[in-house]
């Protein structure tokens, strides 16, 4: 059997002073090091494309990780970005076109918080270097509280409005606050993404569903171990 991971990350940074949810945040030198002990432990960095293909082929040569992080904040950009470039891996960004620029509308009353995201210069940049640009809509809705006209629209304009900045087809999708249904989910493969991670946790196995991708989350109580545990044993 495959052994394969998606890992989630949201911010890297330091949480700042009173922010309501700061397992959200990964220390900068605690990220360093993660992506430090998948390569000493020989994992191989790739795509989300190629991890789906090589689970399905059954490929059993190499640990396989897939690098996922949500709402696509600046923080990526000023601490993850250099580190990924180091180690050469790929990663997945998933960003809110409809608030590129601008900062975390969705939840920054109830963080206490605003936390600025990436604009579209820095975006493009980080698309021609490894970085895949994936759609977490146009402004973060939760896509089981609104209408079907309402989740067509989030999913369909965020795509098109991403591939008109990148001049690259956007596969792949992520649920924002990782709640979806089967009309959901339905909807994104009726919109022409490829795939779709979910916040449910777990490995990748074969067979599993595009649409419902799990991962394995990484959190600010994520400490050494508890990040090599969640590697190498089943999560």
């Amino acid at each position: 059997m495959s052994n394969a991971i998606i890992l989630m990350y949201h911010n890297i940074g330091k949480p700042p002073k009173g922010v309501e949810t700061p397992n959200l945040y990964v220390t900068p030198r605690m990220f360093r090091f993660q992506m430090w002990y998948l390569k000493w432990a020989g994992f191989s960095v790739m795509t989300l494309p190629d991890l789906m293909h090589r689970v399905r082929e059954e490929d059993k040569s190499s640990r396989m990780v897939s690098l996922t992080f949500d709402d696509g904040y600046r923080d990526f950009y000023e601490n993850a970005y250099p580190v990924l470039n180091h180690y050469e891996y790929s990663s997945t960004v998933f960003v809110t076109p409809g608030l590129m620029g601008r900062d975390n509308e969705w939840d920054s009353e109830r963080e206490r918080v605003k936390k600025p995201l990436m604009d579209w210069t820095t975006v493009s940049e980080i698309n021609k270097n490894n970085v895949t640009i994936g759609s977490h809509t146009m402004t973060h809705p939760s896509l089981v509280d609104i209408s079907i006209h309402e989740v067509v629209r989030e999913l369909i304009d965020s795509k098109k409005e991403i591939e008109k900045h990148i001049n690259q087809p956007v596969d792949l999708f992520c649920y924002p606050y990782g709640k979806y249904n089967d009309r959901v989910r339905d909807e994104v493969k009726n919109a022409g993404y490829a795939g779709s991670v979910s916040t449910l946790r777990g490995s990748v196995t074969r067979p599993f569903d595009p649409y419902g991708l799990k991962r394995v989350p990484v959190k600010l109580t994520t400490n050494p171990l508890s990040f090599i545990h969640r590697l190498h044993r089943k999560y």
